[in-house]
């Protein structure tokens, strides 16, 4: 039975695993992203951890990470990353581990997870949207992963929806994900509150401890401000999902990633912006869903499916 590895790299955590054909873990391990110094460390890390733990053979690596051309293996210019401008992280994994290693943009191997072990099955057009430190996009179109020209579609986190707005990391004024993205999210709350009369339980945390999850959490007790900020999160994400659906005709989005811990609030009020926004002959023909991986290492299982899928055909 062939084993793959799959690493799941993230602006805020690493995740990682040993994968059977059967999609049982038979060795699972995170890290803090901001705890890497460098691509070199975190090979040396998950190099260190699979030698200890596992003892069998690898058939090979498949690696999501952000800002990803899949041509040149390189993780290119990634806004929420410090490892440098162009990371070889294909060649780095190669080296060390001397097996063949398939890397993937991180949404796109999200994808992959979903078609070949969550909801989308049975379905040629979908897309996965993931919401964390960044935003990004997976893209299956009649039945294939959507790369583009360059092997980097999918930076759905960086369409521009407020020009001259908030600068993101990535040098872009005004993108989506300075504006939904984790510390986007954080960034509008911190301002409603500035602003805000009082009353609000979020003021009980320190700036430094506030996240979506306690802005969410207080959003679902009808708290004020939480509920600002989540109408604001929604319209927003709203506005960039209804471009996917009044320009590509996708039929169903699946949304996963850390900020959809919130669960079904999250949905339903981005679901109810999006009939607003969308033509009124697609308003009844699309889905949008929390991905049935979330709980489950998604980007994991992607990023090994696509190890599988790829390198079994060489």
């Amino acid at each position: 039975m062939s084993k793959f590895l799959g690493i799941d790299i993230g602006g805020t955590n690493i995740s990682f695993g040993v994968v059977n054909e059967d999609c049982e873990f038979e060795l699972s391990g995170n890290i803090e992203t901001d705890k890497i110094a460098t691509a070199e460390q975190l090979v040396e890390l998950i190099q260190k951890k699979v030698k200890s733990e596992f003892k069998g053979n690898l058939a090979g690596i498949g690696i999501g990470a952000p800002s990803v051309n899949h041509r040149t293996g390189n993780i290119e210019f990634a806004p929420n990353m410090n490892w440098g401008d162009v990371v070889p992280i294909r060649q780095l994994f190669e080296t060390a581990f001397t097996i063949p290693v398939v890397v993937m943009n991180d949404a796109n191997a999200a994808a992959i997870g979903e078609k070949e072990h969550g909801g989308a099955k049975n379905l040629d057009n979908f897309a996965v949207i993931t919401l964390g430190t960044g935003v990004g996009l997976g893209l299956f179109l009649n039945g294939e992963i959507y790369t583009g020209e360059n092997g980097l579609a999918g930076e759905i986190g960086h369409i521009v929806i407020r020009p001259g707005g908030r600068e993101c990391k990535s040098g872009v004024m005004g993108c989506l994900e300075a504006y939904i993205g984790k510390n986007g999210i954080i960034q509008t709350a911190k301002e409603k509150l500035e602003f805000s009369s009082g009353g609000s339980m979020l003021q009980k945390y320190s700036p430094s401890d506030l996240t979506p999850a306690e802005i969410f959490m207080a959003a679902r007790k009808e708290d004020p401000v939480a509920l600002e900020v989540m109408d604001s999160v929604t319209e927003d994400l709203a506005f960039g999902l209804s471009m996917l659906v009044n320009i590509l005709d996708i039929g169903t989005i699946f949304l996963t990633g850390g900020v959809t811990q919130s669960g079904n609030i999250l949905r339903r009020k981005t679901e109810k912006n999006m009939k607003s926004m969308v033509l009124p002959n697609l308003r009844d023909k699309f889905e949008l869903k929390i991905s049935e991986l979330n709980e489950k290492n998604g980007g994991i299982l992607g990023a090994a499916a696509v190890a599988r899928t790829q390198l079994e055909t060489i």
